[in-house]
């Protein structure tokens, strides 16, 4: 079997100095590709609504073992999968899901997004409901959600 190059499944910012990956799936992962790169593990946060990672360690992700947080507007809750909460919605959405697969071809094709609860989703509530299932990725750029990520940053000299 053939290992994954991870370079190509992870997210690189370019700075000056150093490039900065996100992406990972456990801050093992991070730990492990910053002894390999001889980089630094630091936590950062997209706070604008961009696709700008600035140093932020504001959550503690790293102490707590998290790689992702995000937080949305006062009536938003986005869980990821190492949240409380996250099986009880997951299953929810399975109920929903098996709804669906009952309608039409084009009633499928326009439902909500629930077949992303299969990647590496994040489900998002309002008022405490389901409304939407997205990537990690995307959560970066809903109703100015600030998002917290695990990241490695690579002197450009050692990348």
């Amino acid at each position: 079997m053939e290992s994954e190059n991870i370079v190509e499944r992870l997210n690189k910012y370019e700075y000056n100095n150093s490039n900065v990956y996100t992406g990972f799936r456990s801050v093992g992962e991070a730990r492990k590709f910053a002894e390999d790169r001889n980089g630094t593990l630091v936590e950062v946060g997209f706070l604008d609504g961009n696709d700008n990672p600035v140093e932020d360690s504001s959550q503690n992700l790293i102490n707590e073992n998290k790689y992702y947080k995000a937080f949305a507007g006062p009536d938003y809750k986005i869980l990821h999968s190492s949240d409380d909460g996250f099986q009880e919605m997951a299953e929810k959405l399975k109920e929903r899901q098996n709804a669906v697969t009952e309608k039409s071809p084009d009633e499928k094709y326009f439902s909500d997004a629930d077949w992303q609860i299969e990647e590496d989703a994040v489900i998002v509530l309002f008022k405490g409901e389901i409304e939407n299932v997205t990537s990690r990725e995307r959560s970066k750029y809903l109703m100015h959600t600030k998002v917290y990520e695990v990241a490695v940053s690579v002197p450009k000299s050692s990348d």
